[in-house]
């Protein structure tokens, strides 16, 4: 439904007009997440369900995330500056390989896959994910 049909409906129910606006001309902010989760990978993705997809949540939740304040999504190496742009978020964490960026908000650390393949990983990535937090307070 397009605004102005919208308007329409609402002027014919006898809405009253400070309920809404004869015209779009309201500024929209654009939404912004709290962190942009990116993977270079798709084998093994975290945005399935599953045993990565477990530890990726619990892994947000150490640092007070859940997936309803994140974005997931799965790129090629050289797509990340296009999808921090269409993506905004106050942090982006990739999980995977790293991959030159300018973003000051960017963190880099091992995919979940990784970590549970080689747990040795917890230690480094924890660090990785406090740095996260102390980003996003």
């Amino acid at each position: 439904m397009t605004p102005e049909l919208r308007n329409d409906y609402l002027e014919a129910l006898d809405i009253p007009e400070f309920l809404y606006h004869k015209n779009d001309s309201i500024p929209r902010t654009e939404i912004i997440v709290q962190c942009l989760l990116v993977e270079t990978s798709p084998e093994k993705s975290f945005c399935e369900p599953g045993d990565t997809k477990n530890l990726l949540v619990k892994m947000l939740s150490s640092i007070g995330l859940s997936l309803n304040n994140t974005t997931s999504i799965s790129i090629q190496s050289g797509e990340l500056e296009k999808n921090i742009k269409a993506y905004p978020a106050r942090v982006v964490l990739v999980m995977g390989d790293s991959i030159n960026s300018n973003s000051d908000n960017l963190f880099f650390t091992h995919h979940p896959r990784d970590i549970l393949e080689n747990p040795a990983l917890k230690r480094e990535v924890w660090e990785v994910l406090k740095k996260v937090k102390q980003c996003l307070s």
